[in-house]
């Protein structure tokens, strides 16, 4: 809640700023391409098995079970992914900036914890596929720009502010026991929304009159919720209704490339 009162503060004196039609400094739009590497922190990053027998529900029934799967919760096993991102900017004057910021990340997951985990049951079995963390996001951006005297570097703290959606993040649980027994995922795989925050730094120094090359250093944060319907084939069995939630916490840094129309 405080990012976003701090966010709308900006925003508001932005356009107090925007609307002094400070002649010297003329308006320019600006549409970059970057991308990086994307680092996963705290629970996106935790590999902990803490957690993975929960209490679910039976479908159509009230009854409670404990039983294991692979909960992201609190400890998603994101692996280090790679992040693109498409920017198109609106100079506000010398000193703000507005923007949208369109992009998409993905980051693997390593099972290795996980599988030692579940080996060691009573009925052992590994995850043999697991969808990927794939996360799109369309963002609203406010930043502004602190100009060196030699006008060809700049420092710009932003802050973004959006919408993301998170692929399906199934996985089918294999018997290493009993060949071809295996957990999966029962119906549709909607993807998951989630509010999207994006607070970070912009370093640019200018290569030409057109064009800026930075280097972007930012930390992301969502939270997408989720449910599995879990259920044995061949054979079936009780479904089970498992929710779940992927908290994305990241660190993404990169370079972009920029063009002053």
């Amino acid at each position: 809640m405080a990012r976003l009162i701090i966010f709308i503060f900006l925003v508001s004196f932005s356009n107090n700023a925007f609307a002094q039609k400070n002649k010297t400094n003329a308006g320019r739009f600006e549409i970059s391409v970057g991308g990086g590497a994307l680092i996963p922190l705290g629970k996106f990053a935790s590999t902990s098995t803490e957690g993975f027998d929960q209490k679910v529900f039976e479908k159509r029934s009230d009854e409670q079970l404990d039983v294991l799967y692979f909960s992201k919760k609190n400890h998603a096993h994101a692996k280090r992914g790679g992040d693109i991102n498409l920017e198109v900017n609106f100079l506000v004057g010398r000193f703000w900036v507005h923007g949208l910021s369109f992009g998409q990340s993905s980051n693997a997951i390593n099972v290795e914890l996980a599988n030692i985990y579940f080996g060691n049951n009573q009925f052992p079995m590994e995850v043999n596929f697991h969808e990927k963390y794939q996360v799109q996001k369309l963002a609203y951006l406010i930043g502004y720009r602190f100009i060196l005297n030699n006008k060809s570097v700049e420092f710009r703290p932003f802050q973004k502010i959006g919408f993301s959606r998170l692929t399906f993040p199934f996985y089918n649980l294999e018997s290493i026991e009993w060949e071809g027994i295996t957990f999966i995922h029962e119906g549709d795989r909607p993807r998951s929304n989630s509010l999207y925050l994006e607070s970070g730094l912009l370093t640019s120094i200018s290569v030409s009159n057109r064009f800026d090359l930075g280097f972007t250093l930012s930390y992301r944060f969502a939270d997408f919720d989720y449910t599995m319907y879990q259920r044995m084939v061949p054979g079936g069995s009780t479904t089970l209704i498992v929710p779940d939630q992927v908290n994305l916490r990241a660190i993404m840094t990169g370079f972009r490339l920029a063009y002053k129309l």
